[in-house]
Formats: C-alpha cells, structure tokens, sequence
C-alpha cells in the first residue's frame, strides 16, 4: 500500500527546470527596462524644437505694444520714474534690464517727464 501512495504523488506533479524560479526576477527586470527607454524618450530634449530659445529671442527684441522711454542703473531709480509717470497718469512697466516701458501712445508724453527729471 505504501508503494501506491509514492507513485501517487509523483503523477500529477508537472516537470519544470531548476531555473523557473528566475522567471519572475527576469519579467521585472525586462518591464523595468522598458519603462527605462520610454522615459528616456520621453523626458529628452533631442527630438523638441527649441521654443525656450525662440521666446528668449523674441521677448529680448519685441516688447509688443511697450516700448522703452529710459534704462537705469537701478531697481530704485526704475521705480521712482515709474512713480513720475504713474502721477501724470501714464501706466509703466519695468523689464528685467531696469528699462522703464510705457505704451506707444504715451511715448511722447513720457520722454518729456522723463527728460525733464
């Protein structure tokens, strides 16, 4: 009866090699590359336009409807022309290069309160 029993248990059991154990480590690590190359593809800069560059150019030479009435040496002295202007009624901005700029229409006006200071 016991020779039954052994012969038993040895007949559903499926045969499978000493390396199926690595099956699992190796499907990870192949997804694991996969997600590796897509984000490679996707986060490099070598298939883009250069747009930073284009936006640079254009926001360095066009101020749209601005234009510049005075540069200054400092933020203070951008300020306080900002202030002339801003109580004759003359709206200004100030640009990263401490460039006083005023609307077109206001140019003439500007540059007369300006140069009178």
């Amino acid at each position: 009866m016991a020779a039954s029993r052994s012969g038993a248990h040895t007949h559903g059991v499926p045969v499978v090699s000493s390396f199926h154990f690595l099956l699992g480590p190796v499907i990870a690590a192949a997804a694991l590359g996969l997600i590796i190359l897509i984000c490679r593809w996707v986060f490099s800069t070598d298939h883009r336009e250069d747009r930073t560059g284009r936006r640079t150019q254009k926001a360095v030479g066009d101020l749209g409807l601005l234009v510049a009435v005075a540069t200054v040496r400092t933020r203070d002295d951008a300020e306080m022309l900002k202030g002339v202007l801003a109580d004759a009624g003359i709206r200004a901005g100030i640009s990263g290069e401490y460039e006083v700029l005023v609307f077109g229409k206001d140019l003439d006006r500007a540059r007369s309160l300006v140069g009178a200071r």
